[in-house]
């Protein structure tokens, strides 16, 4: 809890943070649509998704370190060279052509990003990125819906250059409204009081169990798009299991958030442990309904442990070194995850996905409930809730 609650978000800032972290949320339809266009084999799909972030987690780090010093100039080149290259992404068949382009993208997008976040939570940290997390998960909706239609009626390929418009969005919001990406604030918010003394082992096992439910996640989110073109289901169901699911776990993300925790967290390891499992276990039983049912499955469970062990271990943090080390474990888990996942993959087929996934689940679940029975050293924040009105009238353009 801040002082600074009664401070407004910069609208401005919170569209181009969701615009920053937009990807992701539709990947399994933008990949299923590029070996459409392009043929390219469903066992690179890892390493397509690996060098985005990769060049985000890039892009993020050196914004973080010298952002402050950069001139606006970046930020609106940085939209261009977005533009660009998702424009040549809709192009380029070639395998290494076109993982330089995602690294590109990702590091544009790492940079805008970063500084946009910057900006938004400086006032307003859990409402900033609560808001930009579930305006990507709506948006993310309406692409993953939208992508396989436009597809259907022209071609892969236009359908992959209609991506053009989220950086060409970004670029138009960098140009018009200098707040989105303003340098005030940049140390953010000051605590009320400081942290009560944690164990460091606690906060250190906590944070390392977020980061490995989330190699989990982006192994099987990567190649659930492969695993049901495999299975025979179209890319109209994929879109609309990807949309669903979006949906879900944006309801999730509202229910985490405002509720205090009712199942122990190392039981709702074990839960969402199992639910992120299962599009591997559908896309075996074959049928258009399990793989929906099963992708949604993986958004609610993800989203909640996800939350959960992120809240958790930045509680635990003694100081803002540490909470941004549990930031930092978002961009690593999605880097890793694919490429742990590719490399799996690659060696020994779906049944390596299947091992590798199992192995990062319960190494992530035994380190919850080490963490958790060290229980008083973690200490639990309880924000005072305000109404949906509330929150959106504090909403600023």
């Amino acid at each position: 809890m801040y002082e600074t609650h009664e401070q407004r978000l910069i609208l401005p800032a919170v569209i181009l943070g969701c615009i920053g972290c937009l990807q992701p949320g539709f990947d399994p339809v933008f990949l299923t649509l590029l070996t459409a266009a392009h043929g390219i084999d469903p066992a690179y799909h890892g390493w397509v998704v690996t060098a985005t972030q990769a060049g985000m987690a890039a892009g993020s780090l050196a914004t973080w370190r010298w952002g402050s010093r950069f001139p606006r100039g970046v930020f609106a080149m940085a939209a261009a060279i977005a533009a660009l290259a998702a424009l040549l992404t809709a192009q380029t068949g070639h395998l290494a052509s076109l993982l330089g382009l995602r690294a590109a993208y990702g590091v544009a997008m790492g940079v805008i990003y970063t500084q946009a976040m910057s900006t938004a939570s400086a006032g307003r940290p859990h409402g900033a990125y609560g808001a930009v997390f579930l305006s990507q998960l709506v948006l993310a909706t309406g692409i993953a819906l939208a992508l396989p239609a436009i597809a259907e009626a022209l071609d892969p390929q236009s359908a992959l250059a209609t991506l053009v418009l989220a950086p060409l969005g970004a670029f138009a919001i960098v140009a018009l409204s200098p707040r989105a990406l303003s340098h005030e604030g940049q140390q953010g918010p000051r605590p009320l009081s400081a942290a009560a003394k944690a164990d460091p082992l606690n906060a250190w096992l906590t944070a390392g169990s977020s980061l490995l439910f989330i190699c989990a996640t982006m192994m099987v989110w990567t190649f659930s798009g492969a695993l049901a073109v495999r299975a025979g289901i179209s890319e109209s169901v994929i879109g609309q299991a990807v949309a669903l699911g979006s949906l879900a776990g944006a309801g999730t993300a509202l229910l985490v958030m405002r509720e205090r925790p009712i199942v122990p967290p190392a039981l709702t390891g074990l839960l969402s442990g199992a639910t992120l499992l299962a599009p591997i276990a559908a896309t075996q039983l074959g049928g258009a309904p399990a793989f929906i049912a099963a992708i949604v499955a993986l958004n609610i469970g993800s989203t909640a442990i996800i939350v959960r062990t992120s809240g958790l271990a930045s509680a635990a943090s003694r100081d803002a070194w540490f909470r941004r080390f549990v930031a930092c474990t978002h961009a690593l888990g999605m880097i890793l995850g694919p490429l742990v996942g590719s490399l799996a993959s690659g060696l020994f087929g779906d049944s390596g996905l299947l091992a590798a996934a199992l192995c990062a689940i319960a190494a992530a679940s035994l380190m919850l409930f080490v963490a958790q029975s060290a229980r008083p050293a973690v200490r639990t924040w309880h924000p005072r809730e305000e109404s949906l009105d509330e929150y959106l009238t504090r909403v600023q353009h």
